[in-house]
């Protein structure tokens, strides 16, 4: 595996402009970064220390870096802001940093220009591209300048694209469902900073690049484990997102649900299933962690039972009661009172 996808090397004595989020993630920022050191931290340590990369600032375009980095067994994740500068993976960089990675560029928004020789490529919000690391390429992003680039090593995602060396370089659109499906499950990876086993890591990885594969063109094998693994994941994220952002909705059903999803109600089935519960049981699960929480909020201590029951999503106070008190051991009414003891 390369170097490139191996966890930075952190130690306590960070380089100026970083920071130590968690193991293996940091955060590059020019912010707190003197007016007269910022070019020099970009290109050194942002550019030629981090990203391998020779980067000089473009004098038309507001100067404008904040972005976190996470490296995990295999691929390289980094999410934020990076615009006024034109950043080259040039001969000289390439002879330093013998790689044979490839890269997904996710540009989030703005207007992201990439160049390769007479090849260029420019990509609007929401678009994608697969470059390869060992080519040399230009990128210049305009303001907002909000992207997402993930690198992962060639002799592990190559096997899983029919052709990956004829698939550089073309616009991913962003209306593909699978790029949608992968920006959301990154951001879910991208915000737990707690370190995660060994194990958790290798499926994370392996998701990443299911996606990736079926968004370029996966081998028919590969598309039957993506399938099965990596699209799976992350359309059941995205089912539980929708699920939370909607669970005070009494009428929240699975066909509800699939109609959003363009899939069969029995689909979303199969898929809590294979978490060893059901759909009802999860949405009842998280209405009722909803109201407890609810019950515990010194700000609803006012509040009628009812009227807890009812932003929980619950129809029927006398359902919400009897199924609270089994699932939590008392009564709201016994909960709520321990609390204002505490």
């Amino acid at each position: 595996m390369s170097d490139s996808t191996q966890s930075p090397s952190l130690t306590p004595a960070m380089p100026l402009g970083m920071q130590l989020l968690a193991p293996g993630s940091i955060r590059f920022s020019l912010e707190g970064v003197p007016e007269r050191e910022r070019h020099c931290v970009f290109r050194e340590v942002f550019g030629r220390t981090l990203l391998r990369y020779d980067l000089e600032p473009v004098p038309d375009i507001p100067f404008n870096v904040d972005v976190k980095l996470r490296a995990l067994p295999g691929l390289m994740m980094m999410s934020g802001r990076a615009h006024g500068s034109a950043n080259r993976r040039s001969r000289e960089t390439l002879a330093a940093d013998a790689t044979d990675d490839i890269g997904m560029m996710v540009n989030l928004r703005g207007s992201y220009r990439i160049t390769n020789g007479r090849a260029e490529l420019v990509l609007g919000d929401g678009d994608a591209t697969l470059v390869s690391l060992r080519e040399a390429y230009s990128f210049t992003h305009c303001p907002p300048g909000d992207i997402l680039l993930l690198r992962v090593p060639r002799k592990q995602f190559a096997p899983l694209v029919t052709g990956v060396d004829d698939r550089y370089l073309r616009c991913i659109p962003s209306s593909t469902p699978a790029l949608r499906l992968l920006t959301d499950y990154i951001k879910l990876v991208q915000n737990d900073e707690k370190a995660m086993g060994p194990e958790l890591q290798h499926l994370v990885v392996g998701h990443v690049h299911d996606l990736m594969a079926v968004m370029v063109g996966t081998t028919r094998d590969a598309a039957e484990t993506a399938e099965a693994r990596g699209l799976r994941a992350a359309r059941l994220h995205a089912i539980k997102q929708d699920i939370a952002r909607n669970i005070d909705q009494p009428d929240l059903s699975v066909a509800t649900l699939a109609a959003r999803h363009r899939c069969t109600p029995r689909f979303i089935q199969r898929l809590f299933e294979m978490e060893a519960t059901t759909f009802t049981d999860y949405v009842l699960a998280q209405r009722l962690v909803r109201a407890h929480r609810m019950l515990t909020d010194p700000r609803r201590a006012d509040d009628k039972i009812s009227s807890i029951a009812f932003d929980a999503g619950f129809a029927d106070v006398s359902y919400f009661n009897r199924t609270f008190r089994q699932y939590y051991g008392d009564t709201p009414s016994g909960i709520r009172a321990s609390r204002a003891l505490n």
